[in-house]
């Protein structure tokens, strides 16, 4: 039996174990929390902090093979622990390139792939001169730890440059952006293998609400002009980094020009809809591609699929009501992450309506959400 950890216990990784018990695989997780989303699902839940070297290294010798479920893990330990023999996927050094917002751009400009300009920031003097080339507003990031919006800031004009830089310091280093006039937000996973074998899922289309994406839209009949851009665009990334495992792509489509927005090393909210709307989902797909099986179909099983997001609406214990109502509805799919407290905007569930015609969907995927409470 395969012994497979994970590092963080949150939804994604439940659904990592939930996508893939039927394999017989068992699941370890270190979680910083007792009773996490996935800890609740296999017996071998660790409770300890994954920036902690010999807490990781202890977890590690329990595994036959690990993988993330975010990004926020120090790479150094992921080296020290693949150097003492391990194997973890994605690995190290796409950590490295990833986590850090400034090197992830510069890894994706040298493969060509197209990102909005940017620059690094040591100190307000380079937001001035940055603006003062591409012109207000520009968006000023903490490289690190940014996440739903946190860590972005915008910047209108110059008087707002100091209390930005102020606030962004605090959690480390800082690029500037140049602000993205986006018609829509969209998103794919792609998935390698070891063998080098790459399969892209259908280009979906993001809504964003408060920086927290809300509602998901898949469809086989949107974005055919661009689907072959976004393959290439998928391959070439997946392909530079010698990445194995699904990743998230975000973008922007700005007048049919693609921009590459971020990228995520895991498999990623906007493809929670594959798990209904796919052959293979991307949670099954990562585990097959960094345990060397046999990658799955990512093409939709259906015509088109509406994830909407349940997002908290107040700060307190998690108590969950309504889910009748849509329990009965045929294709429709909830999917609760058992966190015992709710706190506004966070991810609390999440809810798939399946069909054909996407703005029908997207009117059953709301009031699917607002008939329940948690």
């Amino acid at each position: 039996m395969i012994k497979l950890g994970i590092l963080g216990g949150g939804q994604l990784a439940r659904m990592i174990i939930e996508e893939n018990s039927r394999y017989g695989i068992e699941f370890h997780i270190l979680s910083k929390e007792h009773d996490s989303p996935a800890g609740m699902l296999t017996p071998h839940e660790v409770i300890g902090d994954w920036n902690d070297k010999e807490v990781v290294r202890a977890f590690a010798d329990k595994c036959d093979v690990l993988t993330l479920e975010n990004e926020f893990i120090d790479f150094h330990i992921l080296e020290a622990i693949e150097k003492s023999g391990k194997t973890i996927l994605p690995g190290s050094l796409i950590v490295k390139l990833i986590q850090d917002k400034l090197f992830q751009k510069e890894t994706l400009t040298k493969a060509g792939i197209p990102v909005a300009d940017y620059c690094e920031v040591n100190s307000a003097i380079d937001v001035r001169t940055f603006a003062e080339h591409f012109g207000y507003p520009v968006i000023l990031k903490s490289r690190t730890m940014g996440y739903d919006g946190k860590g972005n800031i915008k910047v209108n004009d110059e008087s707002e440059i100091d209390d930005a830089c102020d606030i962004l310091q605090k959690r480390g280093k800082l690029m500037c952006e140049k602000f993205v006039e986006f018609d829509k937000e969209i998103a794919t996973q792609a998935v390698r293998s070891e063998k080098g074998k790459i399969n892209v899922y259908p280009v979906v289309e993001t809504i964003q609400e408060n920086h927290i994406c809300k509602y998901v839209i898949a469809s086989h009949d949107q974005f055919t002009e661009i689907r072959e851009s976004i393959e290439d665009i998928s391959t070439k990334i997946l392909s530079s980094m010698s990445y194995v495992g699904v990743m998230g792509i975000e973008m922007f489509l700005c007048k049919g020009k693609i921009l590459v927005n971020e990228l995520a090393p895991r498999v990623h909210n906007s493809g929670h809809y594959t798990i209904e709307g796919c052959h293979t989902s991307q949670f099954e797909n990562h585990v097959r591609a960094i345990l060397g099986l046999p990658l799955g179909s990512t093409e939709m099983k259906v015509p088109a699929a509406v994830m909407i997001n349940i997002l908290g609406e107040r700060n307190g214990e998690a108590k969950v009501e309504g889910i009748d109502s849509i329990l009965a509805c045929k294709e429709s799919f909830i999917h609760l992450y058992g966190k015992s407290e709710t706190r506004i905007g966070r991810k609390m569930g999440h809810i798939t309506v399946t069909g054909t015609d996407p703005e029908e969907l997207l009117k059953r995927a709301a009031e699917a959400r607002r008939a329940i409470g948690i």
